[in-house]
């Protein structure tokens, strides 16, 4: 069986000129999909690119889905496995199963939008679960978990526990970060590690990292298929093509499939010492009409990082880049970075690089620190922290209340125990 496995369409990402990209390469990445002869796909995370998609978002989500659906006038039955509850799920066309990523995350007390895509007859969804699909004298076994906060996400596996099943083909689809990849560790940003993943698998699909990358480790197998689009214009991007994989099942190939137009990505560095303010804008000016002189299809996202030092009274804020990127703007779509050093700034600098390092919001920084003053009380982790926002966020007060009710019941049994 050939399947196809792809990964973070980000369905509602917006940016200036780029209003329909992520939808346009999406629809890009099924189609080639379905022509390249996939039977099967899978999709491990972030189909959408916020947590509560709006109309236009979801409509765009069903018309690519029915390009699978629409395939082919064959039904194929899907054993969906969850705990000890299992049911059977009949798709039309070539089957969709997904997992959601971190952005489509949501507390367990709303429902997920992939759940509404089941529902419909478009996907199965996975969370803690598993697929199973017998065709063709085969047995394919999917095994999905839903993307979780990464300092829950080894605790969340371990608990999860799956297993390869015997006789079958076992691909394990997961949409977390993964410390080999990231340049510092830090068990806020990621908890698993490669060598943390269970073995026995025939492959294991990872999401969330939006570079394309195969890698074989001991008996593990590993793919990240990659972002349909460009989000955050890291430099891994600008080496390596968008696409998905296709592998068959029979003979294990693995197959990278680019996807055919697609946007040019270029990402630079200029290093100054010393420089004054008239020669970072002149190698600024200078590059930028040296990288824009071949023509392309379509306009090259263009990143560049200004580094370094500036010369005794020059200033950072005096160099006007937004001047130089509007000569540009009918050519390519650019974003400038500087970050020039200043002795006066070092720890301010430090910083704003721990806090860039971790990429975390403003909510994000206030759950890390909460849980962190509750683990010092009687609290501890009597409740969950995210559980209860979401309840305030959305003005469900009242079941908000019975959860720290109940959380501060448990605390004073426990304390009184001691």
């Amino acid at each position: 069986m050939k399947i196809a496995l792809l990964s973070d369409f980000h369905l509602g990402f917006k940016q200036a000129g780029r209003e329909n990209e992520a939808f346009e390469n999406a629809m890009q990445a099924m189609q080639l999909a379905l022509e390249k002869g996939a039977e099967l796909i899978i999709i491990s995370g972030d189909i959408f690119d916020k947590e509560v998609p709006n109309a236009e978002t979801l409509l765009e989500a069903f018309t690519i889905f029915s390009l699978a659906r629409n395939a082919n006038e064959k039904s194929t039955h899907i054993k969906k496995v969850a705990r000890t509850q299992s049911e059977t799920i009949s798709l039309k066309g070539v089957p969709v199963i997904a997992i959601h990523g971190t952005h489509e995350f949501r507390a367990r007390d709303y429902v997920n939008y992939l759940q509404l895509f089941e529902s419909a007859g478009f996907i199965v969804y996975l969370h803690a679960a598993k697929a199973i699909i017998e065709a063709q004298n085969e047995r394919i076994v999917v095994h999905g978990l839903g993307g979780v906060p990464e300092k829950k996400a080894l605790d969340a596996l371990k608990l999860w526990n799956p297993k390869p099943e015997q006789n079958a083909f076992n691909i394990l689809v997961l949409h977390q970060s993964l410390k080999e990849f990231l340049p510092f560790d830090d068990e806020m940003i990621a908890t698993l590690s490669i060598d943390s993943l269970p073995e026995g698998f025939d492959i294991i699909v990872d999401g969330h990292l939006h570079w394309q990358n195969e890698l074989v480790e001991g008996s593990r197998h590993l793919v990240l298929p990659g972002s349909t689009i460009i989000t955050q214009m890291k430099r891994l991007e600008a080496k390596k093509p968008k696409g998905f994989y296709i592998i068959e099942t029979k003979t294990k190939k693995l197959e990278f499939c680019a996807l055919p137009n697609q946007r040019p990505f270029i990402y630079e560095k200029i290093e100054f010492e010393n420089a004054s303010v008239e020669e970072v804008l002149k190698a600024l000016k200078e590059r930028l009409s040296q990288l824009v002189e071949k023509p392309h299809a379509k306009k090259p996202l263009i990143k560049i990082k200004l580094l370094g030092s500036l010369a005794k009274g020059h200033s950072q804020e005096n160099i006007d880049i937004k001047s130089i990127i509007k000569e540009f703007e009918d050519k390519a779509l650019i974003s400038v970075d500087s970050s020039f050093f200043q002795e006066s700034f070092t720890k301010k600098l430090a910083e704003l690089s721990d806090l860039q390092k971790q990429r975390k919001s403003i909510i994000e920084l206030g759950f890390d620190i909460l849980e962190k003053n509750l683990a010092e009380t009687d609290f501890n982790n009597a409740f969950d922290v995210r559980r209860v926002f979401k309840l305030l966020e959305n003005n469900d007060v009242e079941k908000a209340r019975e959860l720290l009710i109940t959380a501060q019941e448990s605390a004073e049994k426990i304390k009184k125990q001691f």
